[in-house]
């Protein structure tokens, strides 16, 4: 397998676009391009830059999405573009697609149709791993999963990223080919002679007794027993609605809630929107009624500790690859990392660190790109790969290829 990584941070799109490129190609040493990744910022999501790309590539299939920032080998940065060109060797195969008009059709339709177009063309190959990138503003990004799974298989490994903007909350970016969408999601399935290593964790703490939702439908929550969701945090934190609302970036952040899963050794988080009159909290991403869940706390050095965790477990599924030397043409393997924009925050200047603790457990020379989302696709068992993936805040996913 052949990879080449280039990035740049020029402010100019379309000088960017040539720039990222341009590194990208010269470190794939001239070899055939099958296909390219592409992150951004979300002030550079622009269907000239894609079409900038592509045209120096030759209209090679092209998949990505917006964030807050980017991650490459060579830091991360708030304003740029990330490029991975990759050359696949015989006996490995992929077939992209995507969907758009999500909202119209429902999550759950949209996902059915983005797996029946995945599998298109795999009838008689293995097929090993799919990757799927979507707009970060879709209110039931869980059943955009579900639908996938329904097509796909209930335990075929799924993992992916909601694009981010700037924390507005305005709109995110999915990239296919040439052209950048909202309202929209697309990806790739992986088979053949590849095998691949998954970390997923988060690091939040359960504080308190469990509790069970007694009032539910989709991503609001509207009782925790019987009494008006918000109570919760009244009760925990000692604050009113208004204070609840007026602190809600920072509290929803350290003080997600954690849902229980029968089966499952972590909780999956929910951070909350918003708070309504009627003390019901409207989370991203679902909160099954009757689910047990706990609040939770999070700290810096609880944060990189779940990384250095997500490192090895991503590392268990390539014991026969060596890391630390991928100086020689022809890299080992790959990394994408789909990183929680509320890590970030929380992080703040400590950010790097979870980028330095990747590169010193899976080498620093491994070529690496990311970027940060609201919210990542990922089976909680990260080992065997088996079991339903799910919609998660707050995580660190690390997806390490090798072909």
């Amino acid at each position: 397998m052949y990879i080449g990584i280039g990035s740049s941070t020029e402010k100019d799109p379309a000088l960017a676009a040539e720039e990222a490129t341009k590194f990208a190609k010269i470190n794939l040493y001239n070899e055939k391009i099958d296909l390219a990744i592409v992150f951004t910022s979300v002030d550079f999501s622009y269907t000239s830059l894609l079409k900038r790309i592509s045209a120096s590539l030759e209209n090679t299939p092209i998949i990505g999405c917006s964030g807050a920032a980017v991650i490459s080998n060579q830091g991360i940065f708030k304003h740029g573009v990330v490029v991975m060109l990759l050359s696949f060797p015989p006996g490995i195969y992929f077939n992209t697609a995507y969907i758009k008009d999500v909202k119209m059709k429902t999550p759950l339709t949209a996902g059915r149709e983005l797996g029946e177009k995945l599998i298109y063309g795999f009838k008689d190959v293995r097929r090993d791993l799919g990757i799927i990138f979507s707009d970060g503003l879709i209110d039931e990004s869980s059943n955009l999963v579900y639908g996938l799974q329904e097509r796909l298989g209930r335990s075929f490994p799924i993992v992916g990223a909601s694009a981010s903007d700037n924390l507005r909350f305005l709109k995110t970016y999915i990239y296919f080919n040439q052209e950048a969408y909202s309202d929209a999601a697309c990806g790739m399935l992986l088979g053949g002679k590849l095998n691949f290593g998954l970390g997923i964790k988060h690091g939040w703490k359960p504080l308190g007794k469990p509790r069970r939702v007694t009032k539910s439908s989709g991503n609001i929550v509207y009782e925790i027993d019987n009494v008006s969701a918000a109570r919760i945090y009244e009760e925990y934190l000692a604050c009113d609605l208004i204070k609840l609302r007026k602190e809600l970036k920072r509290i929803s952040i350290f003080y997600p809630i954690g849902v229980y899963l029968a089966g499952e050794e972590e909780y999956i988080l929910r951070n909350i929107l918003s708070v309504e009159d009627d003390g019901s909290l409207v989370f991203h991403g679902d909160v099954p009624q009757g689910s047990l869940i706990r609040l939770m706390i999070g700290t810096k050095e609880s944060c990189l500790q779940a990384t250095r965790q997500a490192v090895d477990e991503a590392k268990k599924g390539l014991l026969s690859i060596p890391v630390g030397d991928y100086k020689k043409r022809g890299a080992k393997n790959f990394v994408l990392v789909f990183d929680s924009i509320s890590r970030y925050i929380l992080l703040k200047r400590d950010a790097d660190k979870e980028l330095q603790i990747i590169k010193e457990g899976l080498g620093k020379d491994t070529p690496i790109i990311g970027i940060y989302t609201y919210g990542e696709q990922a089976p909680l068992r990260a080992v065997s790969y088996q079991g339903r993936a799910y919609f998660h805040n707050q995580t660190i996913t690390i997806l390490t290829i090798a072909g």
